[in-house]
Order: C-alpha cells, then sequence, then structure tokens
C-alpha cells in the first residue's frame, strides 16, 4: 500500500469523523444542558428514563473524546498511549449500546399490556430490572477494559504476543491473562448477542400491539388524535431505527471480530470500523433528538425565544 493511498485514507477519516464529532459533541451538550437544567414549571423526566438518557449522553461523549484523543495520539506516533485511548473508545461504544437497548426495552414495557405472569412481574419490577441491568452490563464492561490495560500495560514492546486494534482478543505467553481475555472475549459476545435479541424482540412485539391496537380502533370508529397513542407511535418508531441501526453495528462489529480472529479474505483496519461505530453514535444521537420530547421541546422554546430576541432587535433597529 501506497503512502500516499495511506495519507489520503487518513485523511477522509480525519474529515468524516471529524464534521460528525463536532456536530454530535453540540448535540450532546444539548442534550446535558436538557437533562440537568430542566425548565421552571415543566415535569422533569422520571427515573429509569433520566438515567438511561444520561448515560447514553456521557457514553457518546466519552467515546467522541477519546476518538479524537486516539487520533491525536497515532498523529504524534504515540503507538502504547493510544491502546490505551483506543480501549476506553471500544468500552464506551458498547455501553452506549447496550444503554440503547434497555431504553427500548422500558419503553416496550411501557407501552405493552403485560397479560401473562412473567411479564406482569417485569413491568412491576421493570425500575429494579433496569437498574441491574446497567450494574451488570458496566461491571462486565469494566472488566473487560481493565483486562486489556493489563495486558496493554504487561506486553508492551514484545513483538511474540499479538494485538488486534479492536481490543478483542489478546494471546501471551501467560496462561491467565489468555484465559480470562477469552472469558471477556466470549461474555462480551454472548451478551451483545443477547442484547440484539432484546432490542429487535421489544421492538417487534411493540410494533404488533400498536398495528392491533389502531386496527381496533378504526373498527370501532375511535379518532386517533390521542397524544398518548402519538406519543407512542413516536417512540415506536424511533425504537424502530434504533433496532436497525443497533442490528447493522452489532453485525459489522461481529463481522470485524470473526475477520481479525479467523482465516478471511475480508480485513477491515482501524478507519472503516471506527468510522462505522461513529456514525452508529451520531445516528443514535439524531434519533433522540427527534425521539426524545424533552429535547425537542427545549430545542423548540429555545428557538422561539431566539426569533422573539430577533423581533425585539428589529424593533429597536
Amino acid at each position: 500500500m501506497s503512502s500516499t493511498y495511506i495519507v489520503m485514507d487518513e485523511l477522509a477519516y480525519i474529515i468524516v469523523n471529524g464534521h460528525l464529532a463536532i456536530l454530535n459533541i453540540l448535540a450532546n451538550l444539548f442534550f446535558a444542558f436538557c437533562l440537568f437544567c430542566p425548565p421552571r414549571g415543566r415535569e422533569g423526566l422520571k427515573q429509569p428514563v433520566k438515567l438511561l438518557l444520561g448515560f447514553l449522553v456521557f457514553c457518546t461523549t466519552i467515546f467522541l473524546v477519546f476518538l479524537i484523543t486516539a487520533e491525536c495520539l497515532w498523529l504524534l506516533s504515540e503507538s502504547k498511549e493510544s491502546r490505551y485511548v483506543d480501549a476506553f473508545v471500544s468500552f464506551a461504544a458498547f455501553t452506549s449500546m447496550s444503554t440503547s437497548v434497555w431504553l427500548n426495552f422500558f419503553y416496550y414495557t411501557q407501552i405493552v399490556p403485560a397479560q401473562r405472569a412473567l411479564f406482569i412481574w417485569v413491568k412491576r419490577n421493570i425500575k429494579i430490572i433496569i437498574y441491574w441491568s446497567l450494574f451488570v452490563d458496566r461491571v462486565l464492561f469494566l472488566f473487560d477494559l481493565a483486562s486489556v490495560i493489563y495486558y496493554v500495560t504487561i506486553t508492551e514492546g514484545n513483538d511474540n504476543i499479538t494485538y488486534t486494534s479492536t481490543n478483542d482478543t489478546v494471546s501471551g505467553s501467560t496462561d491467565g491473562l489468555f484465559y480470562t481475555d477469552l472469558v471477556c472475549f466470549y461474555s462480551k459476545m454472548i451478551y451483545m448477542f443477547f442484547c440484539l435479541c432484546v432490542m429487535v424482540g421489544s421492538s417487534w412485539v411493540t410494533v404488533c400491539y400498536l398495528h392491533r391496537h389502531m386496527k381496533s380502533m378504526k373498527e370501532s370508529g375511535s379518532p386517533f388524535s390521542s397524544p398518548r397513542l402519538h406519543s407512542q407511535m413516536r417512540v415506536t418508531i424511533t425504537g424502530i431505527l434504533q433496532g436497525i441501526l443497533y442490528f447493522l453495528c452489532a453485525l459489522w462489529i461481529f463481522l470485524n471480530i470473526f475477520s481479525d480472529n479467523y482465516p478471511s479474505s475480508i480485513k477491515f483496519d482501524y478507519n472503516t470500523y471506527y468510522t462505522v461505530i461513529s456514525l452508529y453514535m451520531f445516528s443514535t444521537t439524531v434519533n433522540l433528538g427527534i425521539g426524545q420530547s424533552v429535547f425537542r421541546q427545549r430545542a423548540a422554546d429555545i428557538w422561539l425565544k431566539a426569533q422573539q430576541a430577533a423581533r425585539s432587535l428589529k424593533l429597536c433597529g
């Protein structure tokens, strides 16, 4: 591969991800402002929605900060430091993806009536389930992050140990480190597949329920102008979009891991891998802005105040 091609590839990566990062950071700063500085006289978000949205905003911001840092270190040829930062990039991406799954699952329990005993129990204890799910997956990904950092620390400068750019598999002479990483790797893959099933399943059941509900309303002659129905439809549509995004991103990660660890003619470089993850994070941010009323209402309030201020300036002039 020629040096000119490498430079062009790196330039394209910086241009694409740079613009996405700037827009994403601005949007998430606005989201954080909406979450932590609610307007007076308006009911704030209830738990666990506020916690889930807070985690999404936090994880996205961490991802962007470390992605930019990793690129700067790569340009400075700081390989060891960039490997540390790369581990945090993966950690933020995975935790953001799992958080979106549990947000989607929570909305499913609020929209679809529970009929069987198990689902009735889930709906009654949904807050505890969400809190424990978040705790378990944070512990899982933190343990995986710690194992990667430990690996980088003890293997720096050892050319007999291989390392992949996705920080998903390591191999070395230390049996304990090898098996620990193997357990982390398969645990993470199983958990991601479980989250994929939860995301697809909850979205599908919600769509089927709303379809039957709207069909029943049409047959009975009931109006479709109910604010609650509109809210449920909006949440369902954004949930479906998020499910599609999650499926595509998870499929991309699985393909990348497969190509890195098994004989394959398809290989993905660092830039392509993280560009896809960056696109997923940006699309998730856009989906949040459209789907969450707390963000839309605050944006509408700010826009209205800006218009009023512009009219006042024109009158003064």
